[in-house]
């Protein structure tokens, strides 16, 4: 099991939730060789009954999400729950494994739902892609593991020390720069190491070439039990979560990822944004409250024991709020970020247009 983790934990780390384009990157201008959702593995695909098709008003919700868990939990049961069945007569669920592949797909029509990182939707709007925010979903899961002896929360610790940072200036380490900043220090006071994917960073973490390791859920808890298998003892020395809520005097958590629509179908059909929400939220309580089918359908999925999938959910921090009722959180976490990359975002807060569901 441990083996078969590993080999997805590159991609775990680098695409949706790991990482994702930063504005240096063409992740919003046109590329010639965007993938399109034909080329995208199709997870699941359930077509609606032909009274449901007597009666819907889209012709179909094809959805487009990362591999990881945070949005595998919330998705693995889309069309399950009886909402998206009310209005359309096809929905799919299928990965996307880059920003222009996601990119690719909203623009050309091969997608009408979709789950991006927080300051991708926003960047992509900015940029003149017409797409609408219908609400976050994954409130944060970002942890730095290090030396099983060290004091948590205690920054300081991480003065002069090698740190493994997967695709820098993306979400995780614009997150992380940001709470060093706030804590009184810089990039300048640790040593980063830069690594290509999640492989290397658990790799050289594991062999101790480095100290400390940022990881997002789920890829920390395989480390943490691939570490375990070689007698290493490890600590969640920061959740970053709470650290957020210790800078900011917010909760601990933050629109880290959630689903956008492109505006043809939000402007055309609007109850289809209300459709989603509540499909979605459905979803998210099977996950939450560890149905059994959902949480069987998840441990299949990512080939993981079901009481791994039980242990992490929570931490994956999984609840579908509307774009209207999430607005404050998701411009105030913008704007922070921001304060580390000020393009991030595309330079300016997303005007009304691109919440959803008002």
């Amino acid at each position: 099991m441990i083996r078969t983790l590993i080999a997805a934990l590159s991609a775990i780390m680098i695409i949706g939730l790991g990482g994702c384009a930063t504005p240096s990157t063409p992740a919003t201008e046109p590329s010639a060789s965007t993938s399109t959702a034909a080329d995208i593995s199709t997870e699941q695909s359930k077509d609606a009954s032909s009274d449901t098709n007597s009666s819907s008003t889209v012709q179909q919700l094809n959805a487009i999400v990362p591999q990881t868990m945070a949005f595998g939990a919330p998705m693995v049961t889309y069309g399950d729950n009886g909402f998206v069945d009310k209005i359309t007569e096809k929905h799919t669920v299928s990965n996307w494994n880059s920003v222009e592949q996601l990119k690719g797909a909203l623009i050309n029509g091969e997608a009408e739902l979709a789950a991006t990182p927080a300051y991708v939707a926003a960047n992509l709007y900015n940029k003149g892609v017409d797409i609408r925010l219908v609400g976050p979903v994954v409130w944060g899961m970002l942890y730095v593991l290090g030396p099983a002896d060290a004091t948590p929360g205690d920054w300081n610790a991480l003065k002069g020390k090698k740190v493994a940072i997967t695709s820098p200036n993306n979400m995780p380490d614009l997150v992380f720069t940001y709470l060093l900043q706030q804590n009184g220090l810089s990039k300048d006071d640790i040593i980063p190491v830069n690594t290509e994917d999640g492989q290397q960073a658990m790799q050289l973490f594991l062999s101790g070439e480095v100290e400390w390791v940022l990881m997002p859920e789920h890829a920390v808890t395989i480390t943490e039990s691939k570490a375990k298998e070689q007698g290493i003892n490890t600590k969640r020395v920061f959740d970053l979560q709470d650290e957020w809520a210790k800078v900011t005097g917010k909760t601990s958590r933050f629109p880290m990822a959630g689903l956008v629509m492109p505006g043809k179908i939000v402007d055309e059909h609007p109850e289809a944004v209300q459709a989603v929400i509540d499909e979605v939220k459905a979803g998210v309580e099977k996950a939450n409250v560890g149905d059994p089918e959902a949480i069987k359908a998840i441990a299949q999925h990512y080939d993981l024991p079901e009481p791994v999938v039980t242990s992490v959910i929570p931490r994956l921090q999984l609840e579908m709020v509307p774009a209207s009722e999430a607005r404050a959180e998701y411009e105030d976490f913008l704007m922070r970020l921001g304060e580390v990359s000020p393009d991030i975002y595309g330079g300016k807060l997303p005007d009304d247009a691109f919440y959803a569901g008002k």
